[in-house]
């Protein structure tokens, strides 16, 4: 008997939207037994997985859903790309896009989700391409200008972020990411009218907190690079205040399920000397802000290494090998299926999985910094990786992350000074339990040192990494990679010791953060 497979379509796009999961997999698999590459029906069913937190299902049905396009218009593949990155397929999402023929007719709005996409993969030239084409299209708003300033900044071109930025304000006086933006760009020129502009702006808007938040962070940097210093925590204090208002963070289940990953990795195995063609990864951990990015430019300048930033394949490879997704790094069920998980299957795969960040190359960086958390996954699945730990002094550890408004609910702790001083020890006890069980596998790098000694650090380190120091290596104002983290900015300067102490600035304010701390 035949089947309307278009109506089964629509039926089942109805019912996936009003969260009738029963009639989309009833649908879906009434058109894939008629029609087995109908890439619709697997998008969906691959969705469907997501939301049952079924990760290798999920994956199954988006590489089946990409094999099976074939014609479909470019809004599908936009859908079918987006869905690989949520499961962790960046190097299947990429070849698609970077496939796409300029000429091919797609609207203002796929344009710009393929450009978000590519921005999420730190592909910001070819993102720089999809935002102009959606410029020529008519499609010159805030966001696409506010996107292509984020991109000229992780590439480096100040001048050209800033004007991007100006140009997002001007299309929308009241968009506060661009307010922001600009306000971290670092540039003092021009300070005094912006503050102007931003106190006017935040007299008469009634944002809610997470929109609000972004005014106030950039009020707060603008004041501080004036010198007001009383002005400038005020304006912190509101904006994280918002912040955490906008976010969830429960700071006793984070100590709990810290305490859950030292009992689920007692131990680890020994550690392995690798042949010379072998893939070695190089881990740059710790808490944000502490000197994570500044170690990897300083490692870019040296030939043996390529840099890939911050990586979510090893997260995304374990959640696979266990198959349960969870946002962020664990959490508790995730963790209980650790015994369960096929340790070298998923080291497999996450090489596998970053190859075409690094093609060819034998030693590369993940310097995404909460891999902290899973050190204990990293020696049972790579034994031959190399883990670098950068530490800072606690109080301007946190006073860092407490300047710096992440991205959603990321690093959550960060917005509370007692939930700041939680999170630090919670960190400082993982590290120490790491170093327990595998004795000389990381290298410890006190931020402190790195700017104060740059190259006795440097050379320590490329020793650790069994490569050799090149004299010089650590004049990271000469690299021309790219920067795709909260330290784009400031990285592109001459290592300089300025941010040593700097928590002293606000000490007054901060005291109840040092005293949680227990530095004194």
């Amino acid at each position: 008997m035949s089947i309307d497979i278009a109506a089964l379509q629509t039926q089942a796009e109805h019912a996936f939207n009003a969260g009738d999961i029963n009639t989309v997999v009833r649908n879906a698999r009434q058109i894939l037994a008629a029609q087995p590459e109908h890439a619709p029906a697997h998008l969906m069913l691959a969705g469907v997985a997501m939301m049952g937190r079924q990760l290798r299902m999920a994956t199954r049905d988006a590489l089946r859903a990409t094999a099976a396009m074939y014609q479909q218009p470019m809004r599908f593949v936009a859908a079918v790309t987006l869905r690989l990155i949520s499961v962790g397929e960046y190097g299947v999402a990429f070849d698609i896009m970077r496939r796409i023929d300029a000429a091919t007719p797609m609207t203002t709005r796929v344009l710009f989700d393929f450009a978000q996409q590519l921005t999420l993969l730190d592909q910001h030239e070819l993102a720089v391409q999809f935002l102009d084409r959606t410029v020529a299209q008519g499609g010159d708003n805030h966001s696409t200008a506010y996107f292509r300033g984020n991109a000229m900044k992780f590439m480096g071109r100040m001048d050209e972020a800033e004007a991007a930025f100006e140009h997002s304000i001007a299309l929308k006086p009241d968009y506060s990411h661009a307010h922001w933006a600009l306000a971290f760009l670092g540039r003092k020129t021009g300070a005094e009218q912006r503050v102007e502009r931003l106190r006017a702006l935040l007299q008469r808007t009634a944002a809610a907190d997470a929109d609000r938040c972004y005014l106030d962070y950039a009020l707060y940097r603008e004041l501080e690079m004036l010198g007001d210093d009383e002005g400038a925590w005020q304006s912190l204090e509101r904006g994280f205040q918002a912040k955490r208002r906008s976010v969830q963070h429960d700071a006793a289940a984070e100590t709990a399920l810290f305490d859950q990953i030292i009992a689920r990795f007692p131990t680890v195995p020994r550690a392995f000397s690798t042949t010379d063609d072998a893939a070695t990864p190089i881990f740059i951990v710790g808490m944000p802000r502490t000197g994570t990015t500044l170690l990897e430019r300083i490692l870019g300048n040296s030939p043996s290494i390529t840099l890939c930033g911050e990586l979510n394949d090893l997260r995304m490879q374990y959640k696979w090998a266990t198959d349960y997704y969870c946002p962020g790094f664990f959490d508790e069920k995730s963790l209980a299926r650790a015994g369960d998980a096929d340790y070298a299957e998923l080291g497999r795969r996450y090489l596998d999985h970053v190859k075409w960040r690094a093609p060819g190359s034998r030693r590369f960086t993940d310097k995404n910094p909460g891999n902290f958390q899973m050190i204990g996954v990293i020696l049972k699945a790579l034994p031959q990786a190399k883990i670098i730990h950068l530490s800072r002094d606690p109080a301007d550890a946190c006073f860092s992350n407490l300047k710096e408004l992440f991205a959603a609910n990321a690093f959550s702790y960060s917005y509370d000074l007692g939930e700041l001083a939680t999170h630090h020890h919670n960190y400082t006890r993982l590290m120490a339990h790491w170093h327990t069980i595998a004795p000389g596998r990381i290298l410890d790098v006190r931020y402190e040192d790195l700017v104060t000694e740059p190259e006795a650090q440097t050379e320590r380190v490329m020793r650790y990494l069994g490569l050799p120091y090149k004299p010089g290596q650590s004049r990271v104002e000469d690299s021309t990679q790219i920067v795709s983290t909260a330290s784009s900015a400031q990285v592109r300067e001459p290592i300089h010791r300025r941010n040593i102490g700097g928590w002293q600035r606000y000490a007054t304010h901060l005291q109840p953060l040092v005293d949680a701390l227990g530095v004194g």
